[in-house]
């Protein structure tokens, strides 16, 4: 996969790309990103709704983030002393090396967390790509670890999301085939009894899906899978299997990483890293405040409200259709 990158990279073209890449494919992109910086900042998508946020059961996620302000930042001639140990063989520089980069996957997450995602679940991928980074890292590589290991973090987060929006794609996608099963069965005075041979053929060519798709396509309809009762009436009617390849190839195109809207706003995430100190030392009300110039009483407030987003999962309102 060939890339023309300048400066810097937003984070929606950083997400497609990652996407849309090998895992192969990603170390030679990472080369090609040496000294580049990706612009989480830029090319987010933010239309997080505290209406549609799910159920309540990351009850360890405030206790994990205060365990992490504890832990002191590494500096890189360190990081490199510990490399060479781990290359050498070093468990313990593997372990002390593993411990000390948890505020920074802790604080990645932050940027890379999306509606319908568990942040402690990210934060395990981001873990994951701390040890691809230094499974994959060569002495001789011409690129920073700590650079390298972010590439890495932020790799892992992005294939946990592309999960997430594949639980989501599903269900729609089996839904608009199954509209297609219902308008050719309507079209050909088909009933649920079992196909023709001569049919298959007819299927295969204008459904473009083969004979126990469209058998099982009918099946969960049957079982009334798809859809509520309830929401019926609002489902929007398909007149032709044109119509419903148009819809299909419409959510394909828009159903993806970077479509899925970030659950924290950049001034979010600046509090949250604050408070837990995943930049450096905690900062507490008062000095929060001070450097956001923000009263003290309401960093409290926004503290509380931000946890909410931290502890819930959402999967409802994420498509950006722009």
């Amino acid at each position: 996969m060939k890339i023309n990158i300048e400066n810097k990279i937003d984070m929606r073209s950083f997400e497609l790309m990652v996407e849309n890449s090998t895992i192969n494919e990603f170390k030679d992109i990472i080369l090609n990103l040496e000294g580049k910086k990706i612009d989480e900042i830029n090319g987010r998508v933010e239309k997080f709704n505290m209406k549609n946020i799910g159920s309540f059961y990351e009850n360890t996620v405030e206790n994990y983030l205060r365990e992490l302000s504890s832990i002191k930042t590494l500096k890189k001639e360190e990081i490199l002393d510990l490399i060479k140990g781990i290359k050498d063989g070093n468990t313990s520089s593997r372990e002390i090396l593993m411990e000390k980069s948890l505020k920074l996957v802790a604080k990645i997450a932050l940027y890379y967390s999306k509606t319908g995602t568990s942040y402690l679940e990210l934060v395990q991928e981001g873990i994951m790509g701390i040890v691809k980074a230094i499974d994959n890292y060569d002495l001789d590589c011409p690129m920073d670890f700590l650079e390298y290991m972010e590439f890495w973090i932020k790799y892992e987060m992005i294939q946990s999301n592309k999960l997430v929006v594949e639980e989501l794609k599903s269900p729609i996608m089996t839904y608009l085939k199954n509209m297609k099963v219902e308008i050719y069965k309507s079209e050909n005075k088909i009933n649920n009894l079992e196909i023709d041979e001569s049919e298959i053929e007819n299927i295969k060519k204008v459904l473009n899906m083969n004979i126990e798709e469209f058998e099982n396509l009918q099946k969960i309809n049957d079982y009334g899978f798809l859809i509520k009762e309830e929401d019926k009436e609002d489902a929007k009617v398909y007149n032709s299997i044109v119509e419903v390849d148009i819809e299909l190839k419409r959510i394909e195109k828009i159903m993806s990483v970077s479509n899925l809207a970030n659950k924290f706003k950049v001034k979010e995430i600046e509090i949250l890293d604050l408070y837990y100190g995943l930049s450096g030392k905690r900062q507490y009300f008062e000095e929060i405040g001070k450097i956001l110039d923000i009263e003290p009483s309401k960093v409290k407030l926004k503290i509380d409200k931000l946890m909410i987003k931290l502890k819930y999962n959402g999967k409802k309102e994420w498509i950006d259709e722009n």
